[in-house]
């Protein structure tokens, strides 16, 4: 722009852009100096273009270049008296890539970022780097720690360029692995780069069972804990347990990560006996894989017997009839094996060879011609060193046709025109359909019409027989009938004139060392009763006064234990036998109880244990100490007398066998004249009792004078089966041709049998089936002095005389 001439200027500046013929920029100094010339720019520069004319810079400067700059350009200068100059320059444009792009081929419609994957092991990869844009255009490579990994390039009609990096079967080794894409097209900016980071998804390397072998030996119902551990893995590893190819809950086992590597699953197991001989498998797997590790063990379970009774094949047991033969087979499933099999009958033992028609072996049992007895509950039961246990039990009804029950009233009195109602029961498997009566008479057999009988439960029928005339006395038929058929042998039934009852007999009044001398136990056997239910009454007398001390009545069996009595004293004791038609002839009993001389000692006080002789000063003065303590009796005894009867004496019994004299608030009063008090040891001393004898006194276990009885031999039998029972009404009247007729004194031992009854309210309102008689406290406080002046007889113990006082 300098003139080349001295005194010349610059006129005019133009520049051209390519092959235009226009100026794209103009500078006009016409008139006018550089710094006040006029410029002038084509429309497409705008304010990008400016022509700088300083002394340091002259030339046109283009701001935010575009790729559409690019070309020749070239500068005419214009001087006022010297030629144009002409100046060429060319403008190269360098465009950077736009925009970059990392893809893979397992993913190919997702953009990687920083990290690509991941990938599992032993994958091959393709990743591409895709740029777009740039001029001239870019070069795209592939790096990796400052080495080249790939330079082929690729171009697509979108101008895109493209380099496709393959990278061999990924290793453990490529976790984290950095790579670099770069695309580069002018060493005047810098190039394009990305980095991705490989990221990778490990199998497991290893599964086991920690602590465990080949086999685990278990306990059942014992809580176990199972370890499993899982190595290699990433992530973590899931673990599942299984058995017998079933899968475990979740909600079973616990999952703890010990490391970046390992995992842990805890299995929390209570064996059961079906686990026996199962596998065990503990399962690890990356959930983003398929690829499986597992490890198997056997449960070996020990388990007490396991027990299964069945029925025999084709056997119903509810419809089994007596003469059938079953079979149970018991099913046991133990480990270790059982030693032997226990089969048993409503809980008793059965025992191979030793009941006739059983057969027993391990697995079954073998029941031939069956009878009713056989009815009941059948189990069996194993063991082995874990413990025992018993099988379910099977219940077998065995059908058979109504038969008499025993212990029944077989024989009954009444007066012409009295109407009897004779229950029959019977036994049967299944119940009765219906009863038929019958009357055997001496005018033959003859059936009783239907309304005359009427069902009293399913196994009892009542008839209502009333006898006209004399002839109409005999026998009463039942029959029952069940779905099996009739009874073969009817109940038998007498019908007799009533009459008052025989008197009793064999009567027995003992005392010995282990009673108290003021107590007796007073027996008898009691008579015919004259074909209705009898009772029995007792009368204390002092013998000297002839005195009714005591009288109690409708006792169920002549035996008595009467206390309070004196000592040394001579009495009379009268039983009576009683039924509807009136009483029996009594019979007395002569009984003088032991002195006290003979049972009473006492000892001095200076320990050395001496016998000192009754003097009458002691006597004295253990006649006012007694004497005492009985006017306090009598005091007592005087508020409860509005209650008591004439005598003031009561009945001590047990009611149901099981309430305790403690609960008898109308109890007897006995004062403790000397050994009086030893009534608690009476009691205690044992008395053994024969069923269905309830026992009357609490604590008796043994007999009151210590001797076991005998069993009773064949001849003998208890009170339900004698022909002249009482007690309720139980037992046949009159014997008849093939009865049983023995003494009750092996049954009853010291004539110590059961009977509760007196004339007191309190004894009227429970019957039992003994009786505790307690003399009138005011008799005892009669003439104490009397004690020591009766002569003692020869013993404790009075007999009937050889003709009894009637």
């Amino acid at each position: 722009m300098n003139p080349p001439l001295q005194n010349d200027s610059t006129h005019l500046v133009l520049f051209y852009h390519g092959a235009l013929g226009t100026p794209i920029y103009s500078l006009d100094s016409r008139g006018k100096s550089l710094e006040h010339a006029s410029h002038w720019a084509e429309q497409d520069l705008g304010h990008r273009a400016v022509m700088r004319v300083n002394r340091k810079q002259h030339g046109l400067l283009l701001e935010d270049i575009q790729l559409k700059d690019q070309g020749m350009y070239r500068c005419r200068v214009d001087f006022v008296e010297s030629p144009t100059r002409n100046v060429r320059v060319r403008l190269r444009v360098v465009v950077p890539p736009r925009s970059m792009t990392i893809t893979n081929d397992l993913e190919p419609n997702r953009k990687v970022g920083a990290v690509v994957g991941p990938f599992p092991v032993g994958a091959v990869v393709n990743i591409s780097c895709q740029v777009l844009g740039g001029h001239p255009r870019p070069k795209v490579t592939w790096w990796e720690d400052g080495s080249l990994l790939d330079d082929v390039n690729e171009l697509n009609a979108s101008h895109v360029i493209r380099n496709t990096l393959s990278l061999p079967p990924l290793t453990r080794q490529d976790l984290y692995r950095n790579i670099t894409c770069q695309a580069r097209n002018s060493n005047l900016v810098s190039p394009m780069t990305t980095t991705i980071s490989l990221d990778m998804h490990f199998p497991p390397t290893s599964v086991r069972l920690v602590g465990r072998s080949d086999v685990v030996r278990m306990k059942e119902g014992v809580t176990y804990q199972l370890v499993c551990e899982v190595e290699g893995s990433r992530p973590a590893a899931e673990i599942s347990w299984w058995k017998d190819g079933e899968a475990i809950p979740d909600d079973m086992s616990r999952i703890d990560v010990m490391g970046p590597y390992t995992t842990r699953s805890t299995l929390t197991l209570t064996p059961e006996a079906a686990d026996d001989g199962s596998s065990l498998t503990c399962r690890g797997f990356n959930p983003n894989l398929s690829q499986v590790l597992e490890n198997s063990t056997k449960l070996s379970v020990l388990y007490k017997p396991h027990m299964e009774l069945l029925a025999g094949l084709n056997i119903d047991l509810k419809d089994i009839e007596e003469g059938d033969d079953v079979h149970f087979d018991c099913i046991v499933d133990a480990n270790p094996a059982v030693t032997g099999v226990q089969w048993a009958h409503n809980g008793v033992p059965l025992k191979t060879n030793l009941t006739r028609g059983i057969q027993v072996s391990p697995s079954k049992l073998i029941l031939q011609e069956v009878t009713r007895d056989a009815t009941g509950f059948y189990t069996c039961a194993a063991a082995n060193t874990e413990g025992a246990r018993t099988s379910n039990s099977l219940q077998m009804d065995v059908k058979f046709p109504p038969t008499c029950v025993g212990q029944q009233q077989l024989t009954y009195g009444a007066a012409r025109h009295e109407t009897l109602e004779v229950p029959c029961q019977v036994k049967a498997h299944p119940m009765p359909l219906f009863f038929r009566w019958a009357v055997n008479s001496s005018t033959g057999l003859v059936d009783v019409p239907l309304n005359l009988s009427s069902p009293q439960g399913p196994l009892t029928s009542v008839v209502r027989y009333t006898p006209q005339t004399n002839l109409d006395f005999g026998e009463l038929l039942c029959w029952a009938n069940n779905e099996l058929g009739r009874q073969r042998e009817p109940c038998v039934f007498s019908v007799i004139p009533a009459a008052k009852p025989e008197p009793v007999s064999e009567c027995v009044a003992e005392n010995n060392a282990t009673m108290p001398s003021t107590y007796a136990v007073l027996s008898c056997l009691p008579g015919w009763n004259g074909g209705l239910a009898q009772s029995f009454a007792l009368e204390v007398r002092q013998a000297a006064k002839e005195e009714v001390l005591e009288k109690f009545r409708q006792a169920p069996e002549p035996v008595f234990i009467i206390t309070g009595l004196k000592e040394g004293v001579h009495y009379l004791l009268t039983v009576t036998a009683a039924n509807s038609r009136g009483s029996s002839p009594p019979v007395t009993l002569n009984y003088t109880t032991p002195a006290a001389a003979t049972r009473d000692k006492f000892f001095s006080s200076d320990g050395e244990g001496a016998i000192l002789p009754l003097t009458p000063y002691m006597l004295l003065l253990v006649v006012v100490l007694v004497g005492v303590v009985a006017l306090i009796g009598v005091g007592v005894m005087v508020v409860k007398k509005a209650r008591r009867r004439r005598s003031g004496a009561d009945i001590m019994y047990k009611s149901g066998g099981e309430a305790t004299l403690a609960n008898h608030t109308d109890g007897p009063t006995i004062v403790c004249v000397e050994r009086d008090c030893e009534k608690d040891e009476l009691m205690k001393a044992p008395v053994i009792l024969t069923s269905p004898v309830v026992d009357i006194l609490p604590n008796h276990v043994t007999h009151l004078n210590n001797v076991i009885p005998p069993p009773p031999l064949e001849n003998e039998v208890l009170l339900r089966d004698k022909g002249g029972g009482g007690g309720g009404g139980g037992g046949i009247g009159g014997r008849r041709e093939g009865d049983v007729v023995g003494s009750t004194r092996s049954i009853y031992p010291n004539g110590l049998a059961p009977l509760a009854c007196s004339d007191s309210p309190s004894s009227r309102s429970s019957r039992s089936s003994s009786s505790t008689v307690a003399l009138n406290p005011d008799y005892l406080a009669k003439a104490l002095e009397e004690v020591a002046m009766t002569p003692l007889p020869p013993s404790g113990r009075g007999v009937v005389p050889h003709e009894s006082t009637v």
